[in-house]
């Protein structure tokens, strides 16, 4: 009886444990996608601005929603680096939303 009682608290901790959804942050996003996007291949006459929004499925992946920049290149390459990247395990699919990042690209 003793060892059922353990087994049924063991199943319980775990299952609670697997059940709980990554719930990220801005930054936690940012940062992801600052590593995905790494450094272009490509030069620059000077730095781009631009504002990516994106949302995240149930299954952690990155949907491009729009890229608002004015240079195709850059439109292009955003999106190729991360569209349908895979960021986390999966998301609760209440945490779902519309981001909107700036990002500035520049030569080093």
């Amino acid at each position: 009886m003793k060892k059922l009682l353990v087994l049924v608290f063991v199943t319980l901790i775990s299952t609670s444990v697997f059940s709980t959804n990554e719930n990220p942050s801005k930054k936690e996003i940012r940062a992801k996608i600052v590593t995905l996007l790494g450094n272009p291949k490509f030069t620059l006459d000077n730095e781009v601005k631009t504002i990516v929004e994106f949302t995240l499925n149930n299954k952690g992946e990155i949907v491009i929603l729009n890229v608002d920049c004015e240079k195709t290149q850059i439109c292009d390459y955003i999106k190729n680096r991360l569209n349908y990247k895979k960021v986390y395990s999966s998301l609760n699919q209440s945490s779902n939303g519309v981001y909107k990042i700036p990002l500035t690209i520049r030569n080093k």
